[in-house]
């Protein structure tokens, strides 16, 4: 499907954000992805890079990944995480996340970063929370559609109808 829009004052995907990492986060099949090359101003350890930063790209990719399948806008509740191997710095991999439930009010998607050949470096699973009380318009315009497909600025949107 392609290019999602960028939440313009996202640290992880601001396109405005040099502080930030930039991630150009994907739509395909299902899944939600970004290719990403962490620099070492965010290692935690030398040439490793911070689990913070690890946790913040994925909590990301399951939010637009629920969005995707349900529309809603939701907030993380509960997460756990799993580091299995050093994720290094200014090395590439590819984050990817999936919608896995809904159960009542819990919306449950899980996320991972793999090297090329696959191999699994950190995983998490969540539990999200619908947002409740927020302004859904002011929402959807703070999101710069300028890379994104039509078909997918007509699917956010689709939540102002």
């Amino acid at each position: 499907m392609g290019i999602l829009p960028v939440y313009k004052d996202s640290f992880f995907c601001g396109i405005d954000r040099p502080d930030g990492l930039q991630l150009v986060m994907q739509y395909e099949d299902g899944t939600v992805y970004t290719d990403m090359v962490v620099d070492n101003r965010f290692e935690g350890y030398e040439d490793v890079v911070h689990g913070g930063m690890i946790f913040g790209v994925l909590d990301v990719i399951m939010w637009y990944i629920i969005f995707m399948e349900t529309k809603k806008i939701s907030m993380t509740r509960k997460t756990e995480m799993e580091f299995l191997k050093p994720v290094m710095c200014n090395t590439p991999y590819r984050a990817k996340g999936k919608f896995d439930r809904v159960e009542e009010r819990d919306i449950y998607a899980s996320a991972w970063v793999e090297d090329q050949n696959g191999e699994c470096y950190a995983r998490v699973t969540a539990l999200f929370r619908e947002g409740k009380g927020m302004s859904v318009p002011a929402f959807i315009d703070r999101f710069d559609f300028s890379r994104s497909s039509p078909e997918i600025k007509a699917h956010f949107l689709s939540i102002l109808e």
